[in-house]
């Protein structure tokens, strides 16, 4: 292990925060009598010849044939909570079927092949069946897999529109696992909880009623959460009986302007990633997005070679690879040969990669479910470890990284938006192509508005009281579930691909003169084909990468609730908000600093979404001013501190909440502050900051009297997303401005 002071060596000395999750003793049980003594046989050719004690329940609730919410520990072996109750059924009965749903082609191969090891023969038949599954195959395991392990992508745009091909696998339909439960949060939550619903639809249409089970380790809302995703009210399974040891786990603030040198947390983590594996400490490094797992990788890589290790021991680990480059890391990641790998979230959830001794989180990873999910990669089955987070100069961060006991207390609510608008739409005609939809069903999934919007615009037809699809080519595959954005532009260097990337992330990450990073290597965009279908890059042997520069601009449409007290008014608004990129920075692989900045042609995309808005009356006592200029400063800061609390009030990353702030809003001449969620009809967020406004205005008080400088800094008020270079902020104006606008709203601690 890498010694806590040889860590605080690598980041010289900065302040460090700590906390250890004491060890558990396991609870075991005997194997119940439900369980076919055929499978209590495979389970004691592994070693298993008991249970931990939420098994043995999940396995007795099960076999009443009950829904089950599992909620317990990283590491806890929930996957035998499904595996039990689904093997039992095919081997009590030969026909049944069972599917397995993951949230990523690789925890599905991991489940896989635990699956094949558990099962001698050929009693059981399991596959995957996903998008790297090869088409010669496919036509096998619709007809023969007991378990079919798969991820809601394919059941969307496969399993559902051929449902004819399905029919026998529908018809005998005995479980449905949703692993992982907690990623189904905000969009593509919504979109999981509308695939559910029109599978168990055409379940239905065969008189089937499979039983379900759900699974996930960080969720505070788990009853809610599996009702929200698939209408059914679950029995809850909570009692957590795995043996855990202790886990350390160890924050690291920023540093201040004052250190003598500043590295970028990237190169940090490159140097911890270095040394941890050069010692034989198993390592796994996350990061926020796949550019920052590339620039790590090479940065660690060029650590190793002044040390004379070797490159090879590490390797990075993100969503864009093609699918050979991702079996090849899975097989030396799960072989044991790589000793440390960068990682995207993609690799958060429960991949058994053996045990991991040492997690670096570059940064907090957006969400307290995900800060557990991935600190709980530390010291899996019983071992101890470490988890250590750096945080950047960012005011949630340093905020987070003050307050140690926000990250390791209860994770946030999980919201899916199933009733978001657009959502409900595009579903709605998925399901209707798949079989006509009645009112009941439509009313039933509360989307009337929804399907009258359809029908006016005649992408359904009603006839004879049931809504038809109108045309042959299936609407699923004109969307994407995990996005907003339908389309994705393949990245192409020399005729070699690189993978491939949303078209509004392009927009952002790869216009012209971009720097694109791919296992290590960096290249630099250089323009679109001739059909604009496909991005093209040169090799790069730059020493910076870029960051876009973007303006958010806002108009409202309609008001939906409103609070106002004394001059303060905060409302939930129907907006329209356009993103533009203007441009680019050129900051230093090193550290921080920025190099230059490049316009570009502006490139937008609006979209109607539902926003939280704060007003205030030019002349009441506010303590901003008597004009527009006089309030800019504390109207600024005021945007920048609720941003930087917001997603820890709505229970979601910080990606998926906008921000803007206006001097003179346009419609009524007062200084305004919008959050706003980021996705087309919203998800749900700006709902919620609206119910904790309180909540918001305090958290975005601490975090400004935890910082101990006096105009404001990196680390409360200044932002690095700003649009307008942290320009014409106050720290004292805002602090005052926070203050009453909490005695306004009642509250007087």
């Amino acid at each position: 292990m890498v010694e806590p002071r040889r860590i605080g060596e690598l980041l010289g000395g900065r302040p460090v925060h700590a906390a250890i999750i004491p060890a558990q003793d396991g609870r075991c049980e005997k194997i119940p009598d439900c369980v076919p003594f055929v499978i209590q046989d495979w389970l004691a050719a592994q070693g298993i010849t008991s249970l931990y004690s939420h098994q043995a329940e999940s396995a007795r609730l099960a076999a009443q044939g009950r829904d089950l919410m599992v909620v317990t520990g990283t590491g806890s072996g929930k996957s035998l909570c499904y595996t039990l109750p689904a093997l039992k059924a095919c081997l009590e009965e030969p026909a049944a079927r069972c599917l397995f749903l993951f949230p990523t082609k690789a925890l599905a191969q991991d489940q896989l092949g635990k699956l094949q090891k558990l099962i001698p023969g050929d009693h059981v038949l399991a596959a995957t069946y996903d998008g790297d599954t090869e088409r010669a195959h496919r036509s096998a395991i619709r007809r023969q897999a007991n378990i079919v392990l798969s991820n809601p992508d394919m059941v969307h745009l496969a399993m559902l529109p051929g449902h004819e091909n399905w029919l026998r696998f529908l018809k005998n339909l005995r479980l449905v696992v949703i692993d992982e439960a907690h990623v189904y949060r905000g969009a593509f939550g919504g979109h999981m909880g509308w695939i559910l619903r029109r599978l168990l639809r055409l379940c239905a249409w065969h008189g089937n009623r499979p039983q379900l089970i759900a699974c996930s380790a960080t969720v505070a809302n788990p009853a809610e959460h599996f009702s929200a995703l698939t209408g059914r009210e679950p029995h809850l399974v909570a009692g957590d009986g795995a043996p855990q040891g202790e886990r350390q786990i160890v924050v690291v603030e920023a540093p201040g302007d004052e250190a003598a040198e500043i590295k970028s947390p990237t190169v940090e983590c490159a140097g911890i990633l270095a040394e941890a594996v050069t010692n034989g400490v198993k390592t796994m490094v996350f990061c926020r997005s796949r550019n920052g797992v590339e620039l790590l990788l090479r940065a660690a890589r060029q650590e190793l070679g002044k040390v004379g290790g070797d490159p090879a021991w590490i390797d990075a680990y993100r969503g864009g690879y093609t699918p050979g480059e991702r079996r090849e890391i899975e097989r030396r990641l799960f072989g044991g040969s790589l000793r440390g790998v960068a990682a995207t979230n993609a690799m958060e959830l429960g991949v058994d990669i053996g045990g991991l001794d040492l997690v670096v989180m570059n940064g907090y990873p957006g969400s307290r479910s995900s800060f557990w999910q991935q600190s709980g990669r530390a010291g899996r089955a019983g071992r101890s470890g470490m988890a250590l987070m750096l945080a950047h100069a960012d005011p949630m961060e340093q905020y987070l990284a003050r307050r140690i006991n926000l990250l390791v207390g209860e994770p946030e609510p999980c919201v899916a938006s199933v009733g978001n608008p657009l959502i409900a739409a595009r579903q709605l005609k998925c399901a209707a192509a798949e079989r006509p939809l009645t009112w009941s069903e439509i009313d039933s999934y509360g989307a009337r508005p929804a399907a009258q919007d359809l029908i006016d615009s005649g992408e359904l037809a009603e006839s004879a009281g049931m809504l038809f699809y109108p045309a042959f080519t299936p609407p699923s595959r004109e969307f994407s579930i995990r996005s907003a954005d339908l389309d994705s532009v393949p990245l192409f260097a020399a005729g070699v691909s690189l993978g491939d990337m949303e078209e509004w992330r392009a927009m952002q990450f790869a216009h012209t003169g971009a720097v694109h990073l791919h296992r290590g290597e960096s290249y630099i965009v250089t323009g679109r084909s001739g059909d604009g279908k496909a991005i093209q890059c040169d090799q790069f042997d730059g020493d910076y990468h870029t960051q876009p520069i973007v303006q958010s601009l806002i108009e409202p449409r309609a008001e939906l609730e409103a609070e106002s007290r004394d001059g303060l008014k905060l409302s939930l608004q129907a907006v329209s908000a356009t993103t533009l990129v203007t441009g680019y920075r050129m900051i230093s692989s090193r550290g921080s600093e920025i190099l230059a900045e490049v316009p570009l042609d502006p490139a937008s995309r609006t979209m109607d979404t539902v926003a939280m808005r704060i007003s205030f009356e030019l002349g009441a006592d506010f303590g901003i001013g008597p004009s527009p200029e006089a309030a800019a400063p504390g109207i600024h800061a005021l945007e920048h501190v609720l941003a930087a609390v917001a997603p820890l009030i709505a229970g979601c990353d910080r990606r998926d909440i906008g921000s803007s702030w206006f001097v003179a809003a346009p419609d009524t001449l007062s200084p305004t502050v919008y959050l706003y969620d980021l996705a087309p009809g919203g998800l749900g967020f700006s709902e919620q900051l609206f119910r904790q406004r309180v909540g918001l205005v305090m958290q975005a008080a601490q975090l400004l009297s935890l910082c101990g400088c006096r105009d404001g800094c990196p680390l409360c008020t200044l932002s690095p997303h700003c649009e307008s270079r942290n320009e014409c902020l106050s720290k004292p104006m805002v602090a005052g401005l926070l203050r009453t606008i909490a005695s306004r709203l009642g509250h007087t601690g």
